[in-house]
């Protein structure tokens, strides 16, 4: 099919999994014409102090990105761009998946650095409905390598930061075996790292107390759940998230061993063993905005690049 010369695509390789978004004009702003993720793991080994991707990763990764581009194509987009963040960002190998992903694709593959990463999810927010005329806020957004804090004063992105606190990264730096229950003083040495992190970035989240927004997998997840709890599908679920709520589901999940959490409805046991270190980090940042609840946003990192190509027609 073709949608005109107003249809875009964007790849968006991240840590856990790859994402497709095919987006145009509309009255409303910014219409996603395609939404598609993939959960394919590339960043095995991503805590190391001298991480590499692995072959079967980047095997992996080539593969799912020749499967989204060939969808993505159905759609005759008049531009596509396929960016990376953190895994490859930080990969010292980083080089020869850029080089496969050039063969399979004939594009090339845009590792983004961490405050443009920051600058295109606080662009892909503003684009959200939902958002729109709330003009002093914070963003937080949390993947499998990092996580990025935003605030915006007056509709302005005044500040952006990318800091290595992301779910995969955390998990394999404090969970040396990730099948048992995890352990209250384990919980406590992540809290602690993460409040460590955020007070050298000079980033203050309580200043103002301002409302909260968040973007990520972890978030998309936890709503998932709890919406279905509520007899709700995802779209259809609130999403306003509280803090209250997040806590009691983190409880729950890191009371569970792995194989006991993989059976828990709405949570991708690809995603089984990251989810809990993942709230872990949320609620810790949300204690240290005194933030009590979160309103989610769908609009993230691949709305910001689709809205810059878009900008183009």
């Amino acid at each position: 099919m073709s949608t005109g010369a107003e249809t875009v695509a964007v790849i968006d390789v991240g840590s856990n999994s790859i994402k497709l978004l095919v987006a145009r004009h509309s009255e409303q702003g910014l219409e996603a014409v395609l939404s598609q993720t993939i959960e394919t793991r590339i960043s095995a080994g991503i805590s190391q102090s001298h991480p590499f991707l692995l072959p079967e990763a980047m095997d992996a990764g080539v593969a799912t990105i020749v499967e989204l581009y060939d969808l993505a194509q159905s759609y005759a987009p008049a531009a596509m761009q396929i960016v990376a963040t953190s895994a490859v960002r930080d990969a010292g190998n980083r080089e020869q998946f850029i080089a496969k992903v050039r063969a399979a694709t004939r594009l090339e593959l845009r590792v983004l650095s961490g405050i443009e990463e920051a600058g295109y999810i606080g662009k892909g927010i503003a684009c959200d409905p939902q958002v729109v005329g709330t003009e002093d806020f914070v963003q937080m957004d949390i993947g499998g390598g990092s996580l990025e804090l935003i605030r915006f004063v007056c509709g302005k992105i005044e500040q952006a930061i990318s800091l290595q606190l992301g779910a995969v990264r955390l998990t394999e730096r404090f969970l040396r075996d990730k099948t048992p229950a995890i352990r209250p003083e384990t919980k406590t040495e992540i809290r602690q790292h993460v409040a460590k992190v955020i007070s050298a970035s000079g980033f203050n989240l309580a200043d103002q107390q301002l409302p909260m927004v968040v973007t990520g997998g972890a978030f998309v997840i936890s709503r998932a759940i709890l919406g279905f709890r509520a007899g709700e599908d995802l779209n259809s679920s609130a999403p306003k998230l509280t803090y209250a709520a997040l806590s009691a589901l983190e409880s729950e999940l890191s009371a569970l061993s792995l194989a006991e959490r993989s059976q828990v409805d709405l949570l991708p046991s690809a995603r089984a063993d990251i989810v809990p270190v993942a709230l872990i980090t949320i609620l810790q940042v949300l204690e240290m905005a005194e933030c009590e609840s979160v309103l989610h946003s769908f609009y993230n990192l691949r709305y910001g690049i689709a809205a810059e190509l878009l900008e183009r027609f």
